[in-house]
């Protein structure tokens, strides 16, 4: 069975994400502040997060999506998560996605944290292309992926159902010989 390796950087760890996790995972999926750009629904319950731990050890056995759960060194404390998911093998593309608490926006965690999965995704996963799907009011986000090098193709209309409600999203790519440029 494939394993999460783990990623170390200047101030970051990233690693699988577990049961121990489950708490912070909560908070987190509940945040308004958080869900604003992330295109979901806050988490009901606890249990949620049990199987939401559940399912990335399950995807993990199959080859499938990978959350990793984004550590400050120093502090030894979780303070967001990033992964990838939307993989299509056999054209060799998946899409990022990430979140952070808020009391770490802008500081440049992001940037670094996705370096090293983004690394890690052409030249071990295989992948030819990474995207990222952002909705256009998330400046922010938007501008993580492009100091990454992402170019932004074009508007998805309507793309992500939120609370009863559509959202257009900004769609974002990056291909591996541009990130090995």
């Amino acid at each position: 069975m494939e394993k999460y390796p783990v990623f170390e950087t200047e101030r970051l760890i990233l690693r699988q994400i577990t049961m121990n996790d489950i708490d912070f995972l909560y908070e987190l999926y509940t945040s308004e502040e958080v869900l604003a750009y992330f295109g979901m629904s806050p988490i009901d319950s606890k249990d949620v997060a049990v199987s939401m731990v559940e399912n990335y050890e399950k995807h993990l056995e199959s080859g499938g999506p990978m959350r990793f759960a984004i550590v400050e060194k120093q502090a030894d404390k979780m303070i967001g998560t990033c992964g990838f998911h939307a993989i299509s093998k056999a054209y060799k593309r998946c899409e990022i996605g990430y979140d952070l608490t808020p009391d770490q926006w802008g500081k440049g965690i992001m940037g670094e944290a996705l370096s090293p999965l983004i690394s890690y995704l052409f030249s071990d996963k295989g992948m030819n292309r990474v995207g990222a799907v952002i909705v256009p009011y998330n400046k922010a986000s938007s501008r993580v992926v492009e100091k990454l090098g992402f170019k932004q193709e074009g508007l998805l209309r309507e793309y992500i159902l939120q609370d009863g409600h559509a959202y257009d999203a900004n769609m974002y790519s990056l291909l591996k010989k541009e990130w090995l440029q």
